[in-house]
């Protein structure tokens, strides 16, 4: 207290610099700490303590300035080491919290864009399995309408090979010299049999011809020869159709045992597909949801180190200020106590006389 008290009276001094010395001491006995001060000096003076102890009171009010600014400086020295170690750490955090959130954002819109590419993929995909499996439905209905066909094309043949057959027995026996009387009835039957016949109609019919005259002209061994003739070539072409139809049928079979075992697989396939793509597209929205989570988990952050970053340097800020000023005072003081010393030492007997005078 009396230190600032006594700062106060330098001032006054200082700027009393041009008045007269009585004048300027009167400004300082105004002051109260000036009158203190006056009133040690004449204490001094009436002891009759040697003059330069007036001095010696000077010069430990400016070491003591001198020792206020050391510490002071020190302080600040303190201070603006620590605010840059904290500085420089919320610099780096915000840095840190930046290209988190910069490469979670691009994380995120990447994952969006490969998640379109695979919710279209899982969708061609399932229309595949749907056609895959339509194909494999209709294929199959196909191949059994011809196997079926096919049965009931060589179930007809073998009927006529029969019916064929037949009759080259009756002509046989009629050959052997059985007489028509005695074969009438398997005539008649034969005969119904062939002429009701009609997968093979136009091939039967010159042996239905050959039969009715033989029945209304009677036997000979000529019409018997002609028409056991006709019986074998009409029974070779029969062989040779259901051979046909029996080749076309096995390599239908063989092209569809093939065709069936590449759609099971191709659609074996496609069903792998779509689970490892609903397990894919599971990942990416699970990705998409954890890389925006720390988006803003980061940008929470961010924001918080900024603010953190403002408060320090607005505290640091301050604390400048606050050095600045009060070594510009301390500067200030300092000149003051060198002026005051020096017009003291020039001026004592004008001082002494001053202050004898006081009351």
């Amino acid at each position: 207290m009396q230190k600032i008290a006594l700062l106060a009276l330098v001032l006054a001094v200082t700027a009393a610099k041009f008045v007269d010395t009585h004048t300027t001491l009167a400004q300082i006995n105004a002051d109260p700490f000036g009158h203190v001060v006056l009133s040690a000096i004449k204490a001094h003076l009436q002891a009759s303590t040697p003059a330069n102890e007036v001095n010696m009171l000077l010069n430990g009010v400016g070491a003591g300035l001198v020792q206020d600014q050391n510490d002071h400086d020190h302080a600040f020295e303190l201070d603006t080491t620590t605010n840059n170690r904290i500085v420089e750490d919320l610099e780096k955090e915000i840095l840190y919290h930046q290209n988190q959130i910069a490469s979670n954002t691009q994380l995120r819109d990447d994952t969006i864009e490969a998640l379109a590419v695979s919710e279209e993929d899982i969708r061609v995909t399932i229309s595949d399995i749907a056609n895959n499996e339509a194909t494999y439905a209709r294929e199959e209905a196909t191949r059994n309408q011809q196997h079926e066909t096919f049965v009931a094309k060589v179930a007809a043949i073998d009927d006529v090979i029969d019916a064929i057959d037949e009759a080259a027995k009756l002509i046989q026996h009629l050959s052997l010299g059985a007489s028509f009387a005695q074969l009438k009835s398997k005539y008649d039957t034969l005969h119904k049999k062939l002429s009701d016949n009609t997968s093979h109609t136009a091939l039967l019919q010159p042996v239905i011809t050959a039969l009715t005259e033989l029945a209304t002209h009677g036997v000979n061994q000529k019409a018997l020869t002609k028409i056991a003739q006709l019986l074998s070539e009409i029974r070779q072409q029969l062989v040779q159709e259901k051979a046909a139809k029996t080749d076309v049928e096995e390599r239908q079979a063989a092209h569809w045992a093939e065709f069936s075992v590449h759609l099971a697989n191709e659609h074996t396939r496609l069903v792998e597909r779509k689970a490892q793509l609903e397990v894919q597209i599971q990942e990416q929205k699970d990705t998409i949801e954890d890389a925006q989570s720390w988006i803003e988990f980061h940008t929470l952050e961010l924001e918080n180190s900024e603010e953190r970053l403002a408060g320090q340097q607005a505290w640091y800020a301050v604390q400048s200020e606050i050095y600045e000023t009060q070594t510009a005072e301390r500067t200030a003081q300092q000149e003051i106590v060198d002026r005051l010393q020096e017009h003291i030492s020039e001026k004592l007997s004008t001082t002494a006389q001053f202050i004898a005078s006081r009351n």
